[in-house]
């Protein structure tokens, strides 16, 4: 059945349709406008009913800052984050390097990285979008396009029977797009690699958490300052703080400091979970973890326990790129963006900040 409220509606016909109401929708969105599109000729639709409600990515590098502070966004979110002034790479036991973002300061407004929840980016990107004058339909879930007969562009069908006639589509739904498999576009490893032999088996997998921990007031300041990165024989541990309100107490309920974990899972050691526990998690950090986190007495004399799991998932790290990234598709033109264009490893925390800039690229 379709939405019934009015503001859910779709035209019969728009110049340019969006397709994916995350960052990188929004972003498109906000770009198009600001460089003179008009906002009467832009409908974006998604297939869920509300956006992101779960921290997901969130990291956000300088220039993505730069390209957001030309579309009045850029502000918000760094009063709404923790800027992560270092970048921690160490041993379970010492430190190996540290890099820190201070020294980008001459060149950039924003000389750190932003640590900040999805759900905090798109409610901003959606909010200066509404300011623009263009409010996301939901929930609307693309399942054909087809030429129009009328050289007039393409119609685009949704599940629930509704057809709109566009144009443009600029497919920003996801590294599964409906879009691109819909324009027939082939999205695979850029070396030619099957999935399993794209990536080595030792971080094939990874499992992302966001947890609180039993943290002294110390070492919560130790962790507070930026991303830490644990390497060891058993894989690649890490920790960054989600410290602001908006992640402990909005996001999740709890006065408790969240932090979010991330640790590699080799093959061999079969898939994890589809939502790990809480005991999966501890037992994979007290194997990876700097021993300083670990809940072993035998490795550490204070020791350290995850003591809420609010939120957890499974990664296959995989990389895909498509072949194309603009098409002509019956009488229209079909655009990819974000991970419906190109997926990669979250290593480097390069997620947010890799599909908001694919969108400004158009």
């Amino acid at each position: 059945m379709a939405p019934l409220a009015a503001k859910n509606m779709l035209p019969t016909e728009t110049q340019i349709l969006i397709v994916g109401a995350g960052p990188t929708g929004l972003a498109a969105a906000i770009s198009l406008i600001c460089n003179g599109v008009g906002p009467s000729n832009i409908t974006i639709v998604d297939c869920l009913e509300k956006g992101a409600n779960t921290s997901r990515a969130i990291g956000i590098h300088a220039a993505t800052l730069e390209a957001l502070d030309t579309y009045g966004c850029a502000s918000k979110l760094v009063n709404l984050g923790i800027k992560g002034s270092a970048w921690r790479v160490a041993s379970r036991s010492s430190t190996i390097f540290q890099a820190n973002f201070e020294y980008n300061a001459p060149y950039t407004e924003y000389p750190f990285v932003l640590i900040l929840e999805q759900t905090a980016t798109e409610h901003v990107l959606e909010e200066r979008l509404e300011e623009l004058g263009v409010e996301v339909k939901r929930p609307w879930r693309v399942v054909g396009m087809k030429d129009s007969g009328e050289c007039r562009g393409m119609d685009v069908t949704f599940e629930s029977g509704e057809t709109i006639r566009t144009k443009y589509v600029i497919g920003a739904d996801g590294a599964r797009s409906a879009v691109r498999q819909l324009s027939g576009i082939n999205f695979a490893d850029p070396d030619g690699k099957s999935i399993d032999d794209s990536i080595d088996d030792r971080v094939a997998q990874m499992v992302l958490a966001d947890v609180s921990i039993s943290l002294s007031e110390e070492q919560s300041a130790v962790l507070a300052s930026g991303v830490s990165i644990t390497v060891s024989d058993s894989g690649m541990f890490v920790l960054i703080p989600l410290g602001k309100p908006s992640v402990s107490e909005l996001l999740y309920n709890s006065t408790e400091a969240v932090y979010r974990v991330g640790f590699t899972v080799p093959r061999a050691l079969g898939e994890p979970p589809s939502k790990p526990s809480l005991e999966y998690i501890q037992s994979n950090l007290d194997q990876q973890a700097p021993f300083v986190l670990c809940s072993d007495p035998k490795l550490n004399p204070d020791p350290v326990r995850i003591t809420k799991v609010h939120w957890s998932t499974r990664y296959r790290t995989r990389s895909a790129l498509a072949d194309v990234f603009f098409k002509r598709v019956h009488g229209g033109f079909v655009f990819l963006v974000g991970d419906a264009a190109h997926v990669h490893s979250p290593a480097g925390g390069q997620m947010s900040s890799s599909i908001i800039e694919s969108s400004d690229t158009y």
